[in-house]
């Protein structure tokens, strides 16, 4: 466990440097119809941010907005929403209302939370959680609670140096 910053929030965070994914959520209907995975967006030369939110979550719901229009702004990233609602209508709904341009993999908490066990060897605590994994598909980052885009990219920005 390691402890570190992101603006004035003080993190504690997981840093696993040797972890690679190999491990896939369960592969659920992504917003366009597919079958996905998360360990099939983690990576490939990008590095990748997992917001995973809830639609009854009050600081999912009002955080979404600043994430929606920071998409395209990170430098080298893209964002993998995973919705825990455990229902598709729901989640395709909140998807419609926020207008959420990024993908959003169809989960449910028990789901997540045991992936988050696996991969960052932690109990899923809340939402949202946020899991930041570099360009190489390794886990540098878990976080639950608020963090805005401006965040995300200075950590990011960081830890590509």
């Amino acid at each position: 466990m390691k402890g570190f910053h992101i603006g004035k929030i003080s993190l504690s965070a997981v840093f696993l440097t040797s972890l690679f994914l190999g491990s896939p959520l369960v592969a659920k209907n992504e917003t366009k119809g597919k079958l996905a995975n998360i360990s099939n967006q983690i990576g490939k030369g990008k590095w990748t941010i997992i917001e995973a939110w809830h639609s009854k979550c009050k600081i999912c719901m009002t955080s979404m907005p600043s994430m929606v229009e920071s998409i395209g702004t990170y430098p080298n990233a893209r964002v993998l929403g995973v919705s825990l609602d455990g229902n598709k209508k729901i989640a395709q709904s909140v998807i419609r209302k926020y207008r959420i341009n990024f993908p959003t993999i169809y989960s449910s908490v028990g789901e997540f939370s045991s992936y988050v066990q696996k991969v960052a060897s932690r109990k899923l605590s809340g939402v949202p959680t946020y899991m930041i994994f570099t360009p190489k598909g390794k886990l540098v980052a878990y976080q639950s609670g608020k963090i805005t885009p401006q965040q995300l990219k200075a950590f990011i920005k960081k830890q590509s140096k």
